[in-house]
């Protein structure tokens, strides 16, 4: 927060300050502060080429931003292992005070992060027969290209890194930049994942919610300021502090930074369940002072005194001699003693873990109950919970790889150094491609598909029912005049294999023309 206060005055620092100290408040009772996500920075629209203006923006949403930066370095801190049991006061028997963390943040995140990005998220042929009636062949080519230019810009890792940082933050940016120097790659452009905790985007505040400015900074020690670069449309401004100190066009005529979000809320994978780790790391860690206490329980002396060498010898020697007084008063010595139910403690736990699990969206580590074919393993342990999560945020980050591939196709019109024929790619020729969910039990579901329009099942239906492909319908398109030349070649088959009879006519356990008049004549000379 002292970035804000240096740049932006004490009005921020100020409210910082009450935030910390509730914050710090819980953290001593071993509780994180209450997360509900991101929030979207808004800006009334401005004309953002007048200069006065891009230094007012940025005044005014850095405060916001820095808001969202103090949850994140939170989050961070946290999925990283620095946990508030490790700060909680314990008020009896401080001496005691044993603290276990276990980091089920970072369990989630790598789940979550391993199961939905471990493999390559590609670009595909949306159709080869559609609106803008291009040239398949053509789009094909193209968007193999672009998939190479990704390729050898190492976007699959940088997809890992840039989606750990929203499955942490919330929030992911990656920028899409004109290469600044001459080199033998065959992609005029840069791929740079930027810093969640530096870089921010600022949409206008009307019912549009346009992007209109990105901002992406560094902090300069020697200089206690902030450098910061502003990306609009039109317009690059470089910034020191409070003062502009640069400003070119924008070569592209497209703001280059795009925001990546894990939830509509821009949520942490964890941040829901923050509450219910804290609650297990208090269960666990109290279980160990319990162990710790008895161990070091206290001794109770009834009817008896021992001065300060004796208190020695009974810590060197480890037993006390006790006599019963003349008045018939006998002396007792004995441990204070009292220990938690640890099956009671065990079943909150689990219970604890249980809901976190299912709450978080990850599967759970027992052994897959009933069968253990692919889909009975999918719909087991919250594996069928956590694919249905995933596809929730299919759309989302398929709307952002749009937005990039838009900054992409925008740097390819105006570069030199690309084919013609590549600079007519349009968005909507192109869809993104999640490889992770589509192929298990891909044996039945073909031959599922192969049965269903072998017995005339509309081929739109058949394919949306087995589920193999994202866009059923023009998929069904795309394939409709092979189908229907494979059933057409199919029926032929079987009509040149059946046997004829006199007239013509197929048998196939049905009588012809002629077989009813041989039948018809043997009759005749029967009854003669």
């Amino acid at each position: 927060m002292y970035l804000a206060f240096c740049i932006y005055g004490e009005k921020k620092a100020m409210a910082t300050e009450t935030n910390e100290k509730k914050n710090n408040d819980r953290k001593s009772q071993a509780m994180s502060p209450l997360f509900t996500g991101r929030k979207t920075i808004y800006y009334d629209a401005v004309d953002l080429s007048v200069d006065a203006n891009v230094i007012t923006l940025v005044e005014r949403t850095m405060i916001a931003h820095a808001l969202n930066r103090d949850e994140m370095i939170y989050l961070r801190q946290y999925e990283r292992g620095d946990q508030p049991i490790f700060y909680r006061v314990k008020e009896v028997r401080p001496e005691i005070n044993l603290c276990a963390a276990s980091n089920y943040a970072k369990m989630i995140t790598d789940f979550k992060t391993g199961y939905e990005f471990g493999s390559p998220i590609m670009f595909v042929q949306r159709a080869k027969d559609d609106y803008s009636k291009a040239d398949p062949k053509q789009d094909d080519k193209r968007v193999s290209i672009i998939n190479e230019m990704l390729l050898e810009q190492g976007k699959v890792g940088k997809d890992v890194e840039m989606a750990h940082d929203f499955k942490t933050c919330g929030l992911g940016y990656m920028m899409a930049y004109p290469k600044l120097e001459e080199s033998d790659d065959i992609a005029p452009f840069d791929l740079v994942v930027l810093n969640p905790l530096n870089t921010y985007c600022v949409y206008t505040n009307d019912a549009y919610r346009r992007k209109m400015a990105a901002i992406t900074y560094s902090w300069l020690p020697e200089s206690q300021v902030a450098k910061a670069t502003v990306y609009t449309s039109e317009w690059i401004y470089e910034l020191l502090g409070t003062r502009i100190i640069g400003k070119t066009a924008n070569p592209i005529g497209i703001i280059p930074i795009v925001e990546y979000k894990n939830d509509h809320n821009k949520m942490a994978c964890f941040e829901a369940v923050i509450p219910l780790m804290d609650a297990i790391n208090i269960a666990n860690s109290d279980r160990l002072n319990d162990l710790a206490q008895y161990v070091q329980a206290i001794l109770w002396l009834h009817n008896c005194t021992i001065d300060e060498n004796q208190k020695q010898e009974l810590r060197d020697g480890g037993f006390i001699q006790t006599t019963t007084t003349a008045d018939g008063k006998e002396a007792k010595v004995t441990y204070v003693t009292a220990s938690l139910n640890q099956a009671e403690t065990q079943a909150l736990t689990d219970d604890l873990y249980s809901r976190m699990l299912e709450i978080a969206g990850v599967p759970g580590r027992d052994s897959a109950s009933g069968g253990n074919t692919g889909a009975a393993i999918l719909l087991s342990n919250g594996w069928q919970l956590a694919e249905t999560m995933a596809k929730t945020m299919e759309p989302l980050f398929s709307e952002s790889e749009m937005e990039l591939l838009g900054v992409i196709i925008a740097i390819l019109k105006n570069s030199g150094n690309v084919p013609e024929e590549l600079k007519e790619l349009k968005k909507s020729d192109v869809i993104v491609k999640f490889s992770r969910n589509k192929t298990y039990d891909l044996v039945s579901r073909t031959s599922a598909l192969a049965n269903m329009i072998n017995i005339d099942i509309d081929p739109g239906k058949a394919i949306a029912v087995v589920d193999i492909f994202d866009d059923a319908q023009q998929v069904t398109i795309d394939s409709l005049e092979m189908i229907n030349k494979i059933l057409e070649g199919k029926i032929s088959k079987n009509k040149s294999n059946e046997p004829q009879n006199g007239n013509g006519v197929t048998v196939d356990g049905v009588k012809g023309a002629d077989d009813y008049n041989a039948e018809q004549n043997r009759e005749n000379s029967s009854a003669v």
